[in-house]
């Protein structure tokens, strides 16, 4: 490959990079609608947040094309999930206005140096380095910087409320990460394992009859203590010396690795015929299997048990602020089922709860989200305290 179709390249997998990055946190593309001002329709009303219909179908169309261009999926399992797609989008708008009506009431703001922050970090993980790529990226998905920004200023306030609410309640303590640790013993287990070297009498290089000699006189050198490299130079042509490393059971050639556990520190196995002639193994060091100390793995144990905890904890104050939110549903029938619920939710088409939202109104998506930027208004009661 040349040097310049190397730099096109890396340069497209830093794109391809970025563009998931992208993609993985907002999704624009929208769907066909219906009939005019249709799009504008209100289809989910979370306290004082609304979801259109528009953004539900652009979020259904995005979901669509990514499982149907997703790699290593059945047929079965696609169609599956192509079956699910409504009530898995309208899941996480939900769950989105739930956390961003909190951060509403909590009057989080973000200010725009912060989501300059969280972007210029996302162009060091992806290896963007500078605007033209970002914005080349941000094209792959069709998409507008603008609603990049935003969508990233709504996943930092989701963040700032999580951080604030949720987090508190793990309470991890170091005996619990002991507990952990000695219950899982078999996760923190060190291998035993050896460091070889070894002479090669290349088949075919050496004739037939000349082969086992050779190893037997190699084995020979190796037991008195030569190095392997010393011993191959001396046979001359048709031998080699491997430098193997340190393995553990099971990463040799299985001819090798049947015998190469019998062995101890300096010991020398019998000749042993493997891919490329005759080998000839000396094991150089051994070390028994052990268990990793407590200290070594106490942070790594630390971070699964946060996250665990704080999935846990995340799940049920979703469900709080469910049970304590205001929320009108007038679903596409694809989305019904979205969420399990004790008793319907208010009917909108018989009470006319969402009519001042309605396309009359003129509605644009996300008109009823309140700006980040803006202080929170005062609430009514309709969501969870403050």
């Amino acid at each position: 490959m040349s040097r310049e179709s190397l730099r096109r390249r890396r340069a497209d997998l830093r794109l391809a990079a970025l563009a998931t990055l992208v993609a993985a946190l907002v999704a624009l593309p929208a769907a066909a609608q219906s009939e005019p001002g249709a799009e504008n329709r209100v289809v989910l009303r979370v306290n004082d947040r609304i979801v259109t219909l528009y953004e539900y179908q652009r979020a259904v169309a995005v979901q669509i094309r990514d499982i149907r261009n997703a790699p290593g999926l059945t047929d079965l399992r696609r169609q599956e999930l192509l079956g699910e797609v409504g009530r898995m989008i309208m899941k996480a708008l939900f769950e989105e206005q739930l956390i961003l009506s909190r951060a509403d009431q909590l009057a989080v703001a973000v200010d725009e140096s912060d989501v300059e922050e969280q972007i210029r970090a996302m162009w060091e993980r992806a290896g963007i380095e500078n605007e033209e790529q970002f914005q080349d990226a941000l094209a792959q998905q069709g998409m507008r910087e603008q609603d990049f920004r935003d969508q990233m200023r709504k996943q930092l306030r989701s963040n700032i409320v999580r951080g604030r609410e949720v987090a508190p309640r793990i309470d991890l303590a170091d005996e619990d990460l002991r507990r952990f640790y000695r219950d899982n013993q078999e996760r923190f287990a060190i291998s035993e394992r050896g460091r070889f070297e070894e002479v090669v009498i290349l088949e075919g290089v050496v004739p037939a009859d000349r082969m086992a000699p050779l190893a037997s006189l190699a084995r020979t050198r190796l037991v008195a203590g030569e190095a392997a490299t010393d011993v191959a130079e001396g046979l001359g042509e048709g031998s080699t010396a491997v430098d193997v490393g340190w393995v553990t059971p099971g990463d040799l050639a299985p001819a090798l690795d049947a015998v190469a556990w019998d062995l101890q520190s300096g010991d020398v196995a019998e000749a042993v015929p493997a891919r490329g002639g005759l080998h000839v193994l000396k094991m150089l060091e051994r070390e028994p299997a052990s268990v990793q100390p407590f200290e070594d793995v106490r942070d790594a144990i630390e971070r699964e048990e946060r996250g665990r905890l704080f999935d846990e904890e995340y799940v049920l104050y979703m469900e709080e602020l469910a049970e304590a939110a205001y929320i009108v549903e007038r679903l596409p029938e694809e989305a019904v089922g979205y969420r399990p619920v004790a008793a319907p939710s208010l009917d909108a088409d018989a009470l006319g709860l969402l009519s001042r939202f309605g396309p009359d109104a003129s509605v644009q998506p996300d008109a009823g989200a309140q700006d980040a930027e803006e202080p929170a208004a005062e609430e009514t009661g309709d969501g969870p305290d403050a």
